[in-house]
């Protein structure tokens, strides 16, 4: 199915596909301009540990029906599905699609890590996702966190990497309402399956921002994860169940539009039409109304909301998704530069992904801390007051080295907004 135009290299001949070709898979040239924006060939200066090399493994696994080895699957999971390949390559190929394809072979029960099941299992099922953060919040808060870190317990049952990135979780839930007095319209927040209890203070700055504007803010209880995780590893019908269950909620509400603030989650909620092609009504009164909260602000901002001003300088870390899927990086820039006196720079080389990855900053620690690294030394070369951030992994991989420098906020641009809502004119 996915066969691909190749070169022999070492005799310079082109070699002709021998099975069906779709254009998806044959648009690769093999020209290597996605190296230079390859976190892993980066890193490494492995031609195994690019695109390049890549699509041709994925050819062998989804066209030859081949049996990796070991060291081949290795190099395929090393990658960080960050898409920044598919930004410079002059094809536009689908390397994405083309990965996740590669996952429904690859992935299964058996080979998948114990708590990567758990995991996945439990932000699927929000009542056991629930149950268990009391738990989380008790270790954390009790002493035994601190004790289990001094006696090396959590590094010996491979737990010391999630405990370092996860903040102590808030317990209360969302309302599913919060009014305004003079009202605009209505909206619908998606609050995601981490940032509801990970990254509440977002979502709680995203709701007074939608306030000052006017408008009513909903969010559904029984909303559920937008699907990304178990999509990318291998579990394509739970992802599709889940998503199928957003479309339900969200639908069933009366709003103008779907506000989310995690450009991880949103990448995946804006390609919801790619995955449920079948589910044709559902989705085009869903995907109308979806929105990113800086691209909402911008476009509804009113004349008369005063903000505060900031006299500071803040750094904008551009996520992979915001960047290479969304391609809406400049509403962020824009919504800052309402605040007066606000000094708003890009961080260099936000190109280059942070590391997070999702999951991939607990399943590949030494490539993420690596990356995370070179991302903080563009940080710091700089100086600033705030970094922010649109997306909730990116925010906590960041700050687990920010903690040792205390000078830099690390938070989401609607917060920094928030900060400076005054009153009405």
């Amino acid at each position: 199915m996915y066969e691909l135009m190749d070169f022999d290299q070492s005799a310079g001949t082109y070699i002709p596909p021998s099975g069906p070709i779709i254009p998806d898979a044959m648009d690769c040239m093999r020209c290597g301009m996605c190296l230079s924006s390859c976190p892993t060939y980066q890193l490494t200066q492995d031609e195994q540990e690019g695109p390049r090399q890549r699509v041709r493994t994925l050819s062998r696994l989804l066209v030859g029906q081949e049996t990796l080895s070991n060291e081949a699957v290795e190099h395929l999971q090393n990658c960080l599905q960050c898409r920044a390949c598919e930004a410079v390559c002059p094809s536009k190929m689908d390397y994405g699609e083309l990965f996740d394809q590669a996952q429904l072979q690859l992935a299964s029960p058996e080979t998948r890590h114990f708590y990567g099941r758990i995991a996945l299992n439990l932000v699927a099922k929000k009542r056991w996702f629930k149950s268990v953060l009391p738990l989380v919040k008790f270790f954390q808060l009790s002493g035994l966190q601190a004790l289990s870190r001094k006696l090396g317990i959590l590094a010996l049952i491979g737990l010391s990497r999630a405990d370092n990135i996860a903040p102590v979780p808030t317990l209360k839930c969302l309302k599913p309402n919060y009014p305004v007095a003079e009202k605009r319209g209505v909206v619908a927040l998606f609050s995601g399956c981490l940032s509801d209890h990970f990254d509440r203070q977002t979502l709680n700055d995203a709701i007074q921002v939608l306030n000052a504007l006017g408008y009513e803010v909903l969010v559904p209880e029984r909303q559920s994860c937008c699907g990304a995780m178990h999509l990318h590893n291998g579990e394509a019908e739970n992802a599709k169940q889940l998503m199928r269950h957003n479309l339900k909620v969200f639908n069933a509400l009366s709003m103008q539009a779907v506000i989310y603030c995690a450009t991880g989650c949103g990448s995946q909620l804006q390609e919801y039409q790619h995955i449920l092609a079948n589910d044709e009504q559902e989705l085009l009164a869903f995907q109308s109304k979806l929105q990113e909260v800086s691209e909402f602000i911008n476009h509804n901002w009113p004349a008369n909301l005063a903000l505060e001003p900031c006299a500071k300088e803040v750094l904008v870390h551009e996520p992979c998704s915001q960047r290479n899927v969304l391609k809406n990086q400049s509403a962020v820039y824009a919504m800052l530069s309402r605040i007066p006196e606000l000094d708003v720079r890009e961080l260099a080389e936000n190109n280059l992904c942070c590391g997070a990855a999702g999951s991939y900053m607990l399943t590949h620690p030494e490539n993420a801390d690596a990356l995370r690294y070179l991302k903080w030394q563009q940080v710091e070369s700089r100086g600033a007051d705030y970094l922010v951030t649109s997306n909730i992994g990116c925010a906590l991989q960041l700050k687990t080295v920010a903690q040792s420098n205390t000078r830099i906020e690390i938070i989401h641009p609607v917060s920094l907004l928030a900060r400076q809502i005054n009153r009405k004119i």
